[in-house]
């Protein structure tokens, strides 16, 4: 007789640990199928300070500390560095989770992984699941998985949490993968680099936003300071931008992609002055398929999570935040579920994510969008006086840090004073007053 889980989880990345952990803690048979060998490299390397009180109720903050370099804010900045806006968490969290992470993904995912094994989840790694059967006879989902031998394996559960990342490996089976209209397709090229000199807000653990000028890239590069001598370099360009650019160089060059991003790297002064003399550490990765989301989320027997249920340009480093906080607010519906059989928890918990998706998607939106006021520029709003306006600044700090999921109302109304200003005073009664530091990086820690 095959044994049947409570719950088999597809994927063990952010999302799937976390609902593996927050299961298998509640009592539940939980399986994992991970398709890699972990440790394995990742992109998406800076979280939110929201994250922190997530990572210290799954028991992993103590190793955070210990083993990730700290995030205190985030600043914006034009091509040449002559205008930049720097967010300082501290100025709105008043508590230690002000000081977020960044973190070596191949690290932090194991981290995660090795933490849901300890608290009782099985793991199989190296075991990629081909087909789901969500009407088996035995049990009410059936997994068929391949291992690293190409031997494949069945596995049963009353449940199935699809966590498989940008495989979307159920929205695939259920074709039901749709872009978001408002978001244009991106590709993100990436590497770290060492011997790098940093500027002073990346010296002082600042992920650092730069803004491609024009439509026709649309794009943007980030820095991310990972340790002393580990940095973090992503361009992410429109993918009309970057298929112009493959058609051009792809009879001049044998590797078009690094050859396109170490040029664009090159053409923008803030970046170039931090990379010269330094090396990269590994070749440069590829990564596509910016936006997109599965328009069947859930049913009687499942539940998809994480960026296998939608992936947002990753600006705004939402993404881990958003697949670990989707996670426990799905895995107590889905325990909810099993437990008694009512689905108002886990309903609700689709609500909420929905909600969150919506304000990151139209933060999102407000840095391309060229009738919003430029991050870069945000200390120079066309405004008399700033004291006054404060607050409506103060609804964005939040936002920048990860309150996405409990104020999403209030906070997309909130965005809109960067395309209209004269707004902001309708916003005073919402927050305490405070300010953004304009001038100075969040060092003092």
């Amino acid at each position: 007789m095959k044994k049947i889980y409570d719950v088999i989880v597809i994927g063990g990345g952010p999302a799937g640990s976390t609902a593996a952990t927050n299961l298998a803690r509640k009592g539940h048979q939980v399986l994992v199928l991970e398709k890699e060998q972990f440790p394995r490299e990742h992109v998406g390397e800076s979280l939110l300070p929201f994250c922190y009180h997530i990572l210290e109720d799954l028991g992993v903050l103590p190793e955070m500390i210990a083993r990730f370099s700290r995030k205190p804010g985030v600043t914006f900045s034009n091509l040449e560095g002559t205008s930049a806006s720097h967010w300082c968490f501290r100025h709105e969290i008043k508590d230690a989770s002000f000081l977020s992470f960044h973190v070596r993904r191949a690290h932090f995912d194991q981290l995660l992984l090795e933490n849901s094994r300890k608290h009782g989840a099985e793991v199989l790694e190296q075991t990629k699941v081909v087909h789901v059967d969500l009407e088996a006879t035995m049990a009410p989902v059936k997994v068929t998985a391949e291992d690293h031998l190409g031997q494949t394996h069945e596995y049963f559960a009353r449940f199935l949490v699809d966590a498989s990342g940008q495989g979307t490996f159920m929205a695939k089976q259920m074709n039901c993968k749709l872009p978001f209209d408002s978001l244009r397709p991106r590709l993100a090229l990436s590497t770290h680099w060492k011997n790098a000199t940093l500027s002073p807000d990346l010296a002082a653990g600042h992920i650092k936003i730069v803004h491609l000028e024009g439509d026709q890239k649309a794009g943007w590069i980030w820095m991310i300071p990972l340790s002393e001598d580990r940095l973090s370099v992503g361009l992410a360009v429109n993918m009309e931008f970057s298929n112009q650019e493959r058609r051009r160089l792809a009879n001049q060059e044998e590797d078009w992609q690094t050859t396109l991003y170490e040029s664009e790297l090159l053409q923008t002064p803030v970046v170039r002055q931090v990379l010269a003399g330094a090396e990269r550490w590994a070749p440069v990765v590829a990564n596509g398929d910016f936006s997109y989301y599965a328009k069947n989320k859930k049913g009687s027997n499942f539940a998809i999570i994480g960026d296998a249920s939608a992936f947002l340009d990753p600006i705004f480093s939402s993404g881990i935040y958003l697949a670990m906080k989707g996670a426990l607010l799905v895995t107590d519906g889905i325990d909810a579920q099993l437990h008694t059989g009512t689905t108002d928890t886990l309903e609700k918990a689709y609500t909420d994510i929905a909600g969150a998706y919506k304000l990151v998607e139209k933060l999102i939106n407000t840095y391309y969008d060229p009738n919003y006021i430029r991050w870069d520029m945000a200390d120079k709003l066309p405004v008399d006086g700033y004291e006054k306006y404060e607050t409506a600044f103060s609804l964005v700090h939040l936002v920048l840090a990860g309150d996405f999921f409990t104020n999403y109302e209030r906070y997309l109304e909130a965005v809109e004073v960067f395309r209209n200003p004269e707004r902001l005073q309708q916003f005073k009664h919402l927050v305490g007053s405070s300010k953004i530091n304009t001038t100075v990086v969040c060092a003092d820690y």
